[in-house]
């Protein structure tokens, strides 16, 4: 899978015109605040319809404007596609998406053009609140499993009509029913997210046993969700424990206002030889933790898709020093569509031959003449 061209309107500061990709490698480079990451992250809203640096769209619509265009060819095995979204960020946000001209819901485009980015923001992922480690999950439980989109959803719309009801003088029957469906829903998550997480505990050892330096700790991964609910695997049986739950914290959460216990509470567990990550790890380790447990979800996509996926390393060589980051872009490099951002042009080098360097200046990529090139957006 390559991403051919893309073309951005409204979108931070980049000009409205064509940029061209490499299907191999690409280096973005030019000076600080001129626009190389504004374009990598257009590249991955166009295939995610999400920031690696923002939650909220409102900050990436160029000041002035009130919507944002971003329309994309993609290169998926023999056949080339066209994706375009168009997105006022609101509060609430609303997005009118395309593929090949068509309308599509959310979860069908999201299934067209996934991107796998590696940025500073990744912190988060490893040291940041459980939000962010709950959110990397659940993309990758529904990129190997679609019908995971419609049941997370349908497990946070219960969960808000429960917390609903548990401030509202609803009775313990009425209680009862939700709790019902509630236990049911939960159970699926739960069942669908282990699977997922399997997966990456076996992928994430030996790609950080491959970038990781000497002196590095050991590194486990695991799913934390309740300490009670570790003896039920079956899906029926995580059913009745959260029945069960429910019903004995029914006073508690009343008093509270919200449902204390539930998939929405769980955590990507990180332990650093037997500490938390938190206290153990040094900024270049943790980017190196965030990089694992990206290329390891990648992997097992590429996997269960049969072809590989574009990635995006954002200010490739920040906080990692030289011996890691040639085995982070060796671990990558081949067939597989890369996106770098650096201000330093000398990392062009590290790349596979073939691969192209584009140089951006006020949101304009640049030619080798110093002339910008694109046609205009409606051109």
């Amino acid at each position: 899978m390559h991403l051919l061209e893309i073309r951005a309107q409204g979108f931070r500061n980049l000009e409205p015109n064509r940029v061209s990709f490499n299907p191999r490698g690409n280096l973005v480079t030019g000076a600080n605040g001129q626009g190389k990451t504004n374009l990598l992250e257009a590249v991955t809203v166009l295939g995610n319809l999400r920031s690696f640096r923002t939650p909220t769209m409102r900050q990436v619509v160029r000041q002035g404007e009130g919507e944002f265009l971003l329309e994309g060819l993609v290169e998926t095995g023999a056949a080339a596609v066209r994706l375009a979204q168009q997105v006022t960020p609101g509060p609430p946000v609303r997005r009118q998406m395309s593929v090949a001209g068509a309308p599509v819901d959310t979860a069908r485009y999201l299934e067209i053009f996934p991107v796998v980015a590696l940025s500073g923001a990744d912190r988060d992922l490893v040291v940041g609140a459980p939000t962010s480690r709950r959110s990397f999950v659940d993309r990758f439980t529904f990129l190997l499993e679609k019908n995971y989109f419609h049941e997370i959803r349908e497990y946070r719309k219960i969960l808000r009509q429960r917390n609903a009801a548990l401030v509202s003088p609803v009775g313990d029957d009425e209680m009862r029913i939700w709790e019902e469906r509630l236990a049911a829903a939960a159970a699926v998550v739960v069942h669908r997210r282990r699977l997922a997480c399997r997966h990456l505990v076996d992928g994430f050892g030996p790609i950080y046993e491959d970038l990781r330096s000497a002196g590095f700790p050991d590194v486990a991964v695991g799913y934390r969700g309740e300490s009670g609910l570790e003896p039920a695997e079956k899906v029926q049986e995580v059913e009745e424990y959260y029945r069960k739950r429910y019903n004995e914290t029914r006073a508690r959460d009343r008093r509270t206002g919200f449902t204390g216990e539930g998939p929405h509470r769980h955590d990507l567990a990180l332990r650093a030889s037997g500490r938390t990550v938190r206290h153990t790890l040094s900024s270049g380790q943790i980017k190196v933790v965030a990089a694992a447990l990206r290329l390891a979800s990648l992997k097992q996509v590429e996997r269960e898709r049969g072809e590989l996926l574009p990635v995006i390393i954002d200010d490739v060589d920040a906080e990692l020093d030289s011996a890691v980051l040639t085995r982070l872009i060796d671990h990558l490099d081949g067939e597989r569509q890369l996106f770098l951002s650096s201000a330093d042009a000398e990392i062009f080098g590290r790349l596979a031959v073939g691969s192209s360097r584009i140089d951006i200046s006020k949101g304009t990529v640049i030619d080798p003449a110093g002339e910008a090139h694109g046609r205009n957006l409606h051109s």
